[in-house]
């Protein structure tokens, strides 16, 4: 008994099997070069990504304090609108990030943080003044 039920599995299996195999009969008619379902390999141009355009590159989104609210720790209220936009600033111009944590929303030390990661990001000699003693 156990025999018929392995037996009838493996036919249904086979039976299975067969249905999604590929056609491999081919017509006369076809020519050799209809018959080839393989991609051609892509040249290295079309291999290679493109650079990014120039207005894709720059495409971080502009740093808008202007909303901005004096909330419990935030640098805003640790050191006022205008000087907290200064550093704010500092850090959005040297910071290497596509959304650094630049905004005066969070802490001046947070924003420090980044400042001077900026300014120790990559050749450091053109840094501007506000970058040395970070």
């Amino acid at each position: 008994m156990r025999i018929i039920g392995w037996i009838s599995t493996m036919a249904a299996v086979c039976a299975l099997a067969a249905c999604d195999a590929p056609n491999t009969a081919t017509s006369d008619a076809e020519p050799p070069e209809a018959q080839s379902s393989v991609a051609e390999p892509a040249t290295p141009s079309e291999a290679e990504p493109a650079p990014p355009s120039e207005e894709y590159a720059n495409s971080r989104p502009a740093l808008d304090n202007g909303a901005a609210e004096p909330t419990e720790g935030s640098c805003l209220a640790e050191l006022g609108r205008e000087k907290a936009e200064t550093l704010s600033e500092q850090c959005y111009e040297m910071s290497p990030a596509t959304r650094p944590a630049c905004n005066i929303q969070n802490s001046c030390d947070t924003i420090r943080a980044e400042l001077k990661r900026g300014c120790n990001f990559g050749e450091t000699s053109d840094n501007p003044d506000y970058c040395e003693g970070l």
